[in-house]
């Protein structure tokens, strides 16, 4: 038997003890005080009632004083079991919440946290340790997931959650919580509570300032297209239009955003090698001549030599060489066949025939949708890629997808 056990066991046989020797003694008192046996029984019922309540108040006080001492105890055990008490100078400087917790019929208890929970959250441990305490204080939009998330990680074992937290002023801020269950027989866990709320704002300005970036970086690309139409300004839409359908079929294929916004930039700067080629053979309004053809092809290296030494975060560079390849080997400049030709400049490739043949050009009319996806159906597998060509075939024919105007 524990001493606390001791402890209980001593106060009921004290009850009994004192409860028993005040009915006999007072009973015996007033029976010698009135004589009369009616009288002594009245007041003998009255004695015994109030009797009952003072010692029940007692009791009670008594009781909770002594589940007090076991909370203490049980806390003190679990601190001193962990060796936290030994690092007292530790948590009052660190920046961090130590807290430990139990689980009893599945549900969580909070056994013992560090003190410095006044200086990092602006709360008292007594606070600390209410039920609900935790689950009170989790931001609205965070405390549902909060909650399913620490289920999840009592079931592993382990894990890290983020959320945000209200301290005692009232604000808010980022926390990372890190559990992991403890080699005891009851089930405990010991968590570490780290303000985050510096990192992730560090984080959100690195975003923002990427994402400003980015822009600057979309706005560029669409200058130097703009020049390369000003070269060329019968071909005026042209790259803005094929990095839409390359992106529209890559929707179709299922590649992702990411992958589709790589294609817009690619489709853009494409053509921009024609910046090397001679402004007069550009906008000839007659069929170019053998040399002059030959001059024109060179546009695919000379954009290549133009990007390569650009960091974009997709193959823009070899896009721009490799769209007039062809999957049998007849493409230009450098004859590359099937696999060797990335999967997005045969992407841009489709998409540049179809627009190139449906649009008006200085020495033909436009040809129309139809005609160009017809020539698409008619060599998929043999100069475009069976899959991107099927992919631009369902988009145009089954889901009436159009080119969107200037």
């Amino acid at each position: 038997m524990d001493v606390l056990s001791r402890k209980k066991l001593v106060i009921v046989v004290l009850y009994g003890l004192v409860g028993t020797g005040w009915i006999l003694g007072s009973d015996w008192l007033l029976f010698h005080l009135f004589g009369d046996i009616e009288t002594t029984f009245l007041g003998s019922t009255l004695k015994g009632l109030l009797f009952v309540g003072l010692m029940s108040l007692l009791l009670y006080f008594l009781l909770y004083r002594l589940e007090r001492s076991e909370k203490r105890a049980e806390q003190a055990e679990v601190a001193s079991e962990l060796n936290f008490f030994t690092l007292p100078e530790f948590f009052a400087a660190a920046p961090v919440i130590v807290y430990v917790l139990e689980q009893r019929d599945r549900v969580s208890h909070a056994t013992w946290v560090s003190p410095n929970i006044v200086d990092v959250l602006q709360y008292s441990t007594e606070e600390a340790l209410l039920p609900g305490w935790w689950e009170k204080h989790l931001h609205p939009d965070d405390r549902e997931e909060a909650i399913k998330s620490s289920q999840r990680i009592f079931a592993r074992g382990k894990g890290v959650h983020e959320y945000r937290f209200q301290r005692g002023d009232g604000n808010y801020i980022f926390v990372q919580d890190e559990l992991h269950r403890l080699a005891s027989p009851v089930p405990r866990f010991i968590g570490v509570w780290t303000d985050i709320s510096q990192r992730y704002q560090l984080e959100q300005n690195t975003i923002q300032y990427a994402g400003q970036l980015e822009q600057a970086m979309l706005q560029t690309v669409d200058a130097v297209a703009k020049l390369t139409e000003l070269r060329d300004p019968y071909t005026s839409g042209h790259e803005k239009r094929v990095g839409e359908i390359s992106a529209a079929i890559a929707v179709e294929m299922g590649f992702d955003e990411r992958y589709q916004e790589g294609l817009r930039i690619a489709g853009l700067l494409h053509d921009i090698g024609k910046i090397g080629v001679p402004a007069e053979i550009l906008v000839k309004p007659s069929r170019l001549s053998a040399g002059e053809y030959a001059l024109v092809k060179e546009h695919t290296e000379f954009g290549y030599q133009v990007l390569r030494n650009i960091d974009f975060p997709w193959p823009v560079a070899d896009i721009a060489r490799q769209h007039h390849e062809r999957i049998d080997g007849s493409g230009y400049p450098l004859g590359l066949k099937g696999e060797q030709i990335t999967m997005e400049a045969r992407i841009v490739a489709i998409a540049d025939v179809v627009e190139s043949m449906a649009s008006h050009r200085p020495y033909r009319p436009g040809l129309g949708i139809d005609v160009a996806l017809a020539e698409i159906e008619q060599n998929a597998g043999k100069l475009y890629d069976t899959d991107a060509a099927s992919a631009c075939l369902r988009l145009f024919q089954d889901k009436g997808y159009t080119v969107s105007p200037d």
